[in-house]
């Protein structure tokens, strides 16, 4: 017993010795700018774990050692500050805004981190919060509207699509892509080849980066900002970095769930009063001297339908110039039910809804988890996520799952170590197919259809036939059942794709350091494509491909960096380096066009000969590297930069290329006495640089390929593109002036910049006479320039702690792209074809990308000739539209009152045109809205007209004078279909206006406050 009174006593001393070794803090943490309070602040006692958060008051509790000397006060956005104790027990502390434009960090080439003031040229960064907070599944996509000076153009709206990125116009004849680089190392930015004719998007590299892992991503938009990547950055770079541990807290880990729904929101206006067939109009009929009522005369004309492939009445036809519906007749059709093997008139009415029916609402699960550990000697973070996607299009999907893990770890003050791997798998049972082919359902759908068909019909019996052993289907002539496509064409990927880097860092002295690095990006792309045995255009049994597709590109880097004060007044910054790359590329492929046993694909079940293809390439470069940044006084930067590339695709004597860039920026608020509280910050930059283009491997060299075996025997033969005698490496200089401003306390910013730059030793393939033997040679030639103007305005409207916030970020971009010159008397280059004569070309003294297709002839007087009442062709091939815009923008605004917050992004474009081929081919076939739109010349108003034709130049084209080939005005009524029919080669028919206004983004969100989950820790 006295034992144990004694033990109690001993902890009732240590619990009072405790307790009188601690003291109670309090006070309340405010705005400096306005006074307001600030919950949610953090509050720390210095050198401990102790710490708390202000509640919605801004005021705080804390219980401190009685050694404590200091608390520290922090909050996002704010200025951190550091308050001594000095005995006190009320503590308020108010918090100024940090000084964002003065003091704001960006990355900068090779990974280097730089003070944002010191910067002589343009660079524009998007925060991985903002790319989470309206998700799309591909990053890309998600810098549309938010960055001055850049076009995003995704190839579809379909799952796992890729899109393209280009930063101040297009200025080469090869690619426009930017270099992707992640934590230092370029990944390949790839995308799957698809044509007009066909193929299918596996998506782009940069697709595969899961954006709750970016922490940030920075555009270097011109060779001023990108000119140390030498000649793999002539369009720029895109610099991201991943997300790493942070601070020295200790185990946290965060969890995020998000569910995304998707519908198909835009799709063409489709006329819903005339079905399928052809010459079923009441303008035919009255026009037709038949003394048969219009059921009968049409039943026997327009549309009756056996077995869809030609026996019937029209049946075999895809377009919708058939009879009225809604009206009462009744005509047999696909879906009708067959008494004594046939098909019996039905109802003959409209499914104004039948395309977008088709449509399913896509869902994306997108679920992550953040591992990290942080102390003073290192950390670690570890990142796993999963995306299961299924698509808008019936039985589509990608599943994608990453798994990332990056350490940093200091053992003393002069070595770091560090270093990240991601590994990302994406699969999928079937991605769509594309452009003009039959597995691309909406081919079908989109430009020949029929718009009485019922899709709930396709629907249920997708995978039935009908009484002649076809897939049930409303066309057995040109169109597979929608669903049986979706479900029997399928098309299968499985990609693993991984890149990471590694670097040790040593500190040579206070002033020098060394850094070694390595990484990799390294995939492989498994495709497999199914046609079944009965789909159109399939020969017996079905047929399949498949290929596998390797590639990976090594980077090894030696870099030292220093960062010496030479005076009181004078510092300087920089780096020496070196890089050695090495990229392998291998793709194979074998496809069966014919199965023994339909349906079985595998390449032993071959019928006939196995096509195969292999082709291997290899390439490297070898670089040296450095820049030098002089600072004085901290207003007046001087950067010079260097690089020389060597690389193993251009022959000796060519293949070292130098790239130099000089760049300077004036803080004229630093340095005159000029600042105020209207005019916080004032800076002045310009800038000057060279970077390249390197080539492809072997265009050089006279290379042999394989063609068709012949009697067991492999031929080849030469490249139909002859290699050039000498080949040199792209050249891009560019020239860039930019002011930036800040005013009323660095609420408004105003970011301006002007740029030229110009491309020249473009490599292009020029043709030739076929007497040498080839179509063409690959010289150097041509040059195009690009000059253009950016803004991005910045301002706080309305900023209250506890009331309304606004904030507005608007950019705006407008490039005026030219092509200077060729070669030689060429006086055009094709850059592209698609449909008809319809071409994209560059053409001297003009736009690049000038669209060119036969337009309407016309007279000496611009009057539009016609030929018994109907559009002709002209004499030649001319400028229909051009495919650059006149300017890009962006506007988002944000809000947030108390925990509540919203916002919307508004992306934008004017001018630049669009050769749809499903608005062309829409009206040939009567299926858009336009082809059964009212008459408006007097005495038709109010009617249909395809009820009562049509008069060019009064019902359509009403923005033309239209004349006989006499030059009367015309008066000639001809019927809709005459009319829309006529389009096929006048492929000016197809132009549509590229602008666009899109709410792309639109967010609503509510923060709960921590104290809700979290007790205050004071021990």
């Amino acid at each position: 017993m006295k034992r144990l009174t004694t033990l109690f006593l001993c902890l009732f001393l240590m619990v009072e010795f405790a307790l009188a070794q601690t003291m109670e803090i309090t006070g309340t943490v405010t705005s400096a700018d306005d006074g307001s309070s600030i919950p949610g602040a953090s509050v720390s006692v210095k050198g401990t774990t102790l710490g708390t958060i202000t509640d919605f008051n801004g005021t705080y509790h804390i219980k401190v050692p009685d050694n404590a000397e200091s608390l520290i006060f922090s909050f996002v956005g704010m200025q951190t500050k550091e308050v001594a104790i000095e005995g006190k027990k009320v503590i308020d502390v108010a918090l100024s805004t940090d000084n964002v434009a003065v003091d704001e960090v960006v990355v900068t080439a090779l990974g280097i981190s730089r003070e944002k003031k010191a910067l002589g040229y343009a660079v524009q960064e998007v925060s991985g919060e903002e790319l989470t907070k309206a998700k799309d599944q591909n990053i890309v996509n998600s810098l549309s509207g938010k960055v001055a000076g850049i076009q995003v153009t995704s190839a579809s709206g379909a799952i796992g699509s890729s899109s393209r990125i280009t930063i101040r116009g297009n200025s080469s004849f090869s690619s426009n892509e930017p270099l992707f680089v992640v934590d230092g190392v370029p990944i390949s930015n790839y995308s799957s080849s698809v044509s007009q004719w066909g193929g299918v998007d596996f998506g782009n590299g940069a697709s595969d980066l899961a954006a709750e892992n970016i922490e940030s991503i920075t555009i270097l938009k011109g060779a001023n900002a990108a000119a140390l990547y030498g000649m793999q950055a002539g369009n720029g770079v895109v610099l991201i970095t991943t997300k790493k541990a942070k601070g020295k807290d200790g185990f946290q880990v965060q969890l995020n769930s998000s569910v995304t729904f998707s519908n198909a929101y835009v799709i063409p206006n489709y006329q819903n009063k005339y079905g399928q067939g052809y010459s079923g109009s009441e303008y035919m009929y009255d026009n037709s001297g038949t003394t048969q009522s219009y059921q009968d005369w049409a039943t026997d004309n327009s549309f009756t339908y056996v077995d869809g492939n030609g026996a019937g009445v029209y049946d075999f036809m895809d377009e919708s110039w058939g009879p009225r519906m809604d009206i009462g007749l009744k005509f047999a059709q696909f879906d009708s039910p067959v008494v004594d093997g046939v098909y019996q008139p039905t109802d003959w009415v409209s499914h104004p809804n039948n395309v977008k029916d088709f449509f399913e609402t896509g869902v994306t699960y997108d679920n992550s988890v953040a591992v990290q550990n942080a102390t003073e000697k290192g950390s670690t973070r570890l990142f796993l996520s999963r995306q299961d996607i299924t698509g808008t299009i019936p039985n589509t999907d990608l599943d994608k799952t990453t798994a990332s893990v990056s350490g940093r770890l200091t053992p003393n003050d002069k070595v770091t170590i560090q270093g990240s791997m991601t590994y990302t798998q994406s699969k999928s049972d079937n991605l769509p197919g594309q452009g003009y082919d039959e597995n691309n359902v909406m081919q079908s759908l989109g430009g020949w259809f029929g718009r009485q068909v019922d899709m709930a019909s396709l629907k249920a019996n997708w995978n039935t036939y009908n009484q002649y052993g076809n897939p049930y289907n409303w066309n057995s002539n040109y169109h597979n059942n929608p669903y049986w496509t979706v479900y029997n064409n399928t098309n299968s990927m499985l990609k693993d794709h991984v890149y990471g880097n590694m670097s040790a860092d040593y500190k040579l002295a206070d002033w020098v350091s060394v850094m070694g690095r390595v990484g990799v990006d390294w995939y492989q792309l498994k495709r497999k494509r199914v046609n079944a045995d009965g789909s159109i255009g399939v020969q017996d049994g079905g047929n399949f491909n498949q290929s596998k597709t390797y590639a990976r590109d090594f980077n090894a880097d030696l870099i030292f960096n220093f960062d010496k004060k030479i005076s009181k007044d004078f510092g300087v910054t920089g780096t020496l380096g070196a890089n050695y790359r090495d990229y392998t590329y291998d793709y194979s492929y074998f496809a069966a066009s014919s199965l023994t046993v339909p349906n079985l694909y595998n390449i032993n079940n071959v019928s006939g000969t196995v096509s195969a293809d292999q082709y291997e390439s290899h390439f490297r470069t070898n670089s040296a590297f450095g820049s030098a940044s002089l600072d004085y006084k901290g207003y007046l930067y001087l950067d010079l930069t260097a690089r020389n590339d060597w690389s193993s695709t251009l022959e000796d004597g060519y293949w070292s290329f130098f790239y130099p860039s000089v760049t300077a920026s004036w803080l004229l608020t630093e340095s005159l006495p000029i600042k105020s509280d209207l005019l916080s910050f004032a800076k002045l930059r310009a800038s000057w640089a060279q970077v390249g283009n390197g080539t492809d491997p072997y265009k050089t060299s006279l290379t042999y390929s394989a063609i068709d075996p012949y009697n067991g025997t492999t031929p080849f033969r030469l490249p139909v593109t002859s290699p050039p005698t000498v080949l040199k490496p792209e050249e891009v200089t560019s020239t860039e002036l930019g002011l930036e401003l800040k005013f009323f306390k660095h609420r408004l910013g105003l970011n301006a910049t002007y740029y030229d730059k110009v491309t020249k030793n473009q490599i292009m393939d020029i043709d030739v006479s076929d007497a040498s033997g080839y179509d063409a040679i690959a010289i150097n030639a041509g040059e195009i320039e690009n000059s253009g103007i950016e803004l991005e305005l910045n301002g706080q409207i309305l900023k209250s702690r506890k009331g309304l916030n606004w904030d507005v970020a608007i950019n705006w971009a407008k490039n005026k792209n030219r092509v200077n010159k060729l070669y030689e008397d060429i006086d055009k280059y094709d850059i592209s074809s698609s449909w008809g004569s319809v071409t994209i070309e560059a053409v001297p003294g003009q736009a690049f990308g000038i669209i060119k297709g036969y337009g309407f002839k016309k007279d000496e007087n611009g009057a539009i000739v016609l030929d018994g009442g109907l559009p002709q062709p002209g004499d030649s091939p001319e400028e229909i539209g051009k495919i650059m815009p006149d300017w890009t923008g962006g506007i988002t605004n944000s809000f947030s009152w108390r925990n509540f917050s919203a916002s919307f992004l508004l992306d934008m474009r004017w001018g630049g045109d669009i050769f749809s081929v499903t608005d062309w081919f829409g009206g040939m076939a009567g299926l858009t809205e336009e082809t059964a739109q009212m008459a408006s010349r007097s005495g038709a108003e109010g009617k249909n007209i395809r009820e009562v034709g049509l008069v060019v130049g009064q019902d359509v084209l009403k923005d033309y004078k239209a004349v006989d080939e006499s030059g009367n005005t015309n008066t000639t009524v001809v019927s809709a279909q005459d009319y829309y029919e006529s389009y096929w080669g006048l492929e000016k028919q197809g132009i549509i206006d590229g602008s666009f206004v899109k709410l792309r983004e639109l967010t609503f969100g509510y923060s709960v406050p921590a104290q809700a989950f979290l007790q205050k820790q004071d021990s």
